[in-house]
């Protein structure tokens, strides 16, 4: 899954006290960063075989330090602990919603993904292989990140014109990466596929930490005439 992991760092605006956008967004995609940080160190590895899947060209056979569920338990540990470290005015509420947002990222990998994420060191790879059915691979990226925006909308106003076409701007942003992701050509090769995460994720971060400077939070007694005001 690629933008969909976005969907629930957006739905942390239903939170009372949410972590900022631009970390729920890297927490989100932090197995990811450290997936591509081990590819590009030679640490793990994997391959690129176009069409191997019908939504994926990607043959992950060596991920053991990030995307096992061990590992994924741990990264989402540490991820809660730096974020604790770096803001320590947010509260243990927002360090352990960066700890279910790093472990979303798991959950959602085990829907499309062949079975090539570990359940425990050396033991046995799990994964739906959704990427194989191009209806189930769009439909549940497309589900996720759709009621990942309708709640954020519903639970942000804009604090100015910027904001009002913010979250329109951020959803053609990441379809439109979708679909470059899915029709595009395949990359040349697994180093390349993973120096371009980086700069996407690191893009989409930067697009969380705009959404937080255009459009605020409201609080819960308010959430309900939100709709009233528009975007």
């Amino acid at each position: 899954m690629f933008v969909g992991h976005y969907g629930p760092a957006l739905a942390t605006r239903a939170m009372r006290r949410p972590p900022s956008l631009a970390a729920a967004f890297v927490a989100v995609q932090w197995m990811d960063f450290v997936w591509a940080a081990l590819i590009l160190a030679g640490v793990e590895h994997g391959r690129v075989v176009p069409h191997v899947m019908a939504m994926s060209n990607l043959v992950l056979y060596d991920m053991p330090y990030d995307h096992s569920l061990p590992g994924a338990l741990v990264l989402s540990a540490i991820g809660a602990l730096i974020y604790r470290t770096l803001d320590r005015r947010s509260g243990w509420a927002s360090a352990i919603a960066i700890a279910a947002l790093v472990f979303s990222h798991w959950v959602l990998d085990y829907l499309v993904h062949a079975p090539d994420l570990l359940l425990y060191p050396a033991g046995i790879k799990v994964g739906l292989g959704w990427w194989d059915s191009p209806a189930l691979a769009i439909g549940s990226e497309l589900g996720v990140l759709v009621v990942g925006f309708a709640i954020y909308v519903w639970r942000t106003v804009p604090r100015n014109q910027a904001g009002r076409i913010a979250p329109w701007v951020t959803a053609a942003v990441m379809l439109g990466a979708l679909a470059f992701d899915k029709l595009g050509p395949p990359p040349p090769d697994i180093k390349s596929e993973a120096a371009m995460a980086l700069i996407s994720y690191v893009a989409f971060a930067a697009l969380g930490h705009w959404l937080d400077t255009v459009r605020e939070k409201v609080p819960p007694s308010a959430a309900v005439s939100v709709s009233a005001q528009g975007l």
